[in-house]
């Protein structure tokens, strides 16, 4: 009995505590506050809003991880928004969507900064497979969300509409419009939607509240937990993130940071390439790095100086190469045709020309050693050689003869 009254007590003050953090906003406050809010896109106030801005409140934590991730991705996310010609203001859906972690997943399969299904990501060709996830790349993402973005509120007219059509697909939101009589305005379309519809839109506007309004609730700013000037490598061959750590010294948590679209923590092979990020400070020692894709590292025999260790590897693999240059016969063969005449037969051809008979036969896919009268058969001689080779071909028998009796 005593150990319930202890754990109702502690609930009830853990609930008293919330309680303080919301105490004394009104809804009035917010709304106005909203109405205050300089947004591209339409923010407005709802009594649905109120439960996510105290949510975000009792999470200073989050809070804090959210205005640091901000300030490395708005930028980038504004960015493609306005080559779109769109309100950078959508900006705020990936802030909710995911809380700007591209790595984010959810239940639906939808990944990336902006959430987005699998379905949209193959609509616009963005590249989801077993290593690679563009819909991760924040780049690459925003300009395909703003394309989806810009061919939503085509259709509706209506940021509002459009978030929503977004967050269920037009499908959805168009039998809730015809529910709803036929309305065009979201509060009512509001309440027959989905609830996994209808709450993105009063999350966005608690999150652009959240993020203009922080300080006056008394959540101090922050900077992102990952270096942000980064420099890059490109490859194209199979690299590891170990390998890259351990010659950048980067934590393998930071380049996934820096570089989410490889689901694996592995590059894959590609004729075009990646660029992979590194942080500027860490990246002194890339070309090391760059040499030694071309010959795999075994990150478990790095030693205590991992860069020493791959420029001994380089130097071996360097010298490997010139020793089979130098050591490899080069090829000197040129392709001749030959059309068979009368009283041609295999070995003798094969004298003339200087080549194992096995050779024509492996070449022409012959069976058997006899020859077919105006038969072509391909022919590889020495190249320097060619022009004398070719007279053969309207040489008779007999000068044929003098050919293999001076050999």
């Amino acid at each position: 009995m005593g150990r319930l009254c202890f754990f109702l007590f502690f609930v009830f003050c853990f609930n008293l505590v919330e309680a303080k953090k919301t105490a004394g906003i009104t809804d009035e406050l917010l709304q106005s506050r909203i109405a205050s809010m300089s947004s591209s896109i339409e923010l407005t106030w709802h009594p649905s809003v109120r439960p996510f801005i105290e949510d975000y409140l009792n999470n200073p934590d989050k809070v804090r991880a959210l205005i640091g991730r901000s300030k490395y991705y708005f930028p980038l996310l504004e960015k493609s928004l306005k080559a779109k010609g769109l309100p950078t203001g959508l900006k705020y859906l990936a802030a909710t969507a995911s809380s700007l972690d591209p790595s984010t997943v959810a239940s639906n399969g939808a990944s990336g900064i902006w959430m987005m299904t699998y379905a949209v990501s193959k609509m616009y060709k963005l590249k989801v497979n077993t290593y690679i996830d563009e819909r991760r790349d924040p780049v690459k993402s925003s300009m395909v969300a703003a394309q989806h973005f810009k061919d939503l509120y085509s259709i509706y007219k209506s940021w509002p509409l459009a978030i929503a059509s977004y967050g269920c697909s037009p499908v959805t939101l168009n039998k809730c419009i015809r529910i709803s009589g036929n309305s065009l305005y979201f509060w009512d379309i509001y309440p027959h939607m989905p609830a996994f519809c209808k709450d993105l839109y009063p999350r966005i506007v608690a999150t652009a509240y959240i993020l203009n309004f922080y300080k006056e609730h008394g959540i101090a700013t922050a900077e992102p937990t990952f270096e942000v000037e980064t420099d890059s490598l490109f490859v194209n061959k199979w690299l590891s993130f170990e390998q890259i750590s351990a010659v950048t010294g980067t934590p393998i948590n930071e380049l996934r940071e820096l570089n989410p679209i490889f689901r694996k923590d592995v590059i894959p092979f590609s004729v075009e390439g990646y660029l992979v990020k590194v942080p500027s400070s860490k990246s002194k020692n890339l070309s090391f790095l760059k040499d030694s894709v071309f010959r795999p590292i075994n990150v478990s025999d790095l030693q205590a100086d991992p860069v020493q260790k791959l420029k001994e590897q380089i130097v071996d693999s360097v010298a490997d190469s010139r020793t089979n240059a130098s050591t490899e016969k080069k090829f000197t063969k040129k392709k001749l045709i030959y059309k068979v005449k009368k009283g041609d037969n295999l070995g003798d051809l094969a004298d003339c020309f200087d080549v194992p008979a096995s050779d024509i036969k492996s070449w022409n896919k012959l069976k058997k050693n006899s020859l077919k009268y105006g038969q072509n058969l391909t022919i590889w001689v020495e190249g320097n050689k060619l022009g004398y080779y070719k007279k053969i071909n309207s040489m008779t028998l007999s000068q044929k003869k003098k050919i293999r009796a001076k050999d």
